[in-house]
């Protein structure tokens, strides 16, 4: 079973940075053991880390919550909430996802001087971006049957251009993650504006970030 991590940070930034690298070493660990699907921090609007979404292959979800608290970030408090939740993917193209990777070497903001005059060039100012629109439904589970159909077109064609990477409903029907493509945030937006779920009020409250991915076993989505 697939089960999503989805973690706010601290507001001290320095628990944050001092359990990065030990949080790092100990998602390559589980990805090399197959416990870990993917993952990678959430981004404010302008840039700066807010959270870490992450997604395990697990038995259960007990052994889900033991690993989100034998992660470093949260045994060194740099956690302020998570919420653990069994996601359905019933939208993918790993092909897509794989393409999001981020390279290693482009992880961390390049902190080089600047020669005066010169403006920095931002190499991803023109590149595909990835972003989550993590999802709640209203609490009517009748309505968002009737709309789910017009929901499900919607994402089949958006996945067919390019734009949907990965979709499902997470625990007991109470929302849905979504992962998207896209040049920028307000196209993000547009892509959940559009969906028949917001325009007829069935997501009561969403949040989309844009997420960068750090790193993906994709043998754990193609053996689903």
């Amino acid at each position: 079973m697939k089960v999503v991590n989805y973690a706010t940070y601290v507001r001290d930034r320095g628990r944050v940075d001092a359990s990065r690298a030990e949080h790092q070493a100990y998602a390559d660990a589980l990805r090399e053991h197959d416990r870990l699907v993917m993952g990678g921090p959430l981004l404010e609007d302008g840039g700066r880390a807010q959270g870490v979404l992450l997604v395990y292959d697990v038995a259960s979800n007990e052994e889900a919550e033991t690993l989100a608290q034998s992660d470093p970030f949260f045994l060194k408090g740099a956690i302020a909430d998570y919420r653990l939740s069994e996601w359905t993917v019933l939208n993918s193209n790993v092909e897509s996802l794989a393409a999001a990777l981020v390279p290693t070497n482009r992880r961390v903001a390049r902190k080089e001087p600047v020669a005066s005059g010169v403006k920095p060039v931002d190499m991803e100012a023109h590149a595909a971006r990835t972003y989550v629109n993590y999802a709640r439904y209203v609490s009517d589970r009748s309505r968002v049957e009737r709309v789910r159909p017009a929901h499900r077109s919607y994402a089949r064609t958006i996945e067919a251009n390019g734009k949907l990477i990965m979709a499902g409903s997470l625990s007991d029907d109470w929302g849905e993650l979504f992962i998207y493509r896209a040049q920028s945030k307000d196209e993000a937006m547009s892509l959940v504006l559009d969906d028949p779920y917001h325009a007829e009020g069935i997501f009561e409250a969403y949040v989309l970030s844009e997420w960068r991915l750090f790193g993906l076993n994709a043998g754990l989505i193609r053996g689903r």
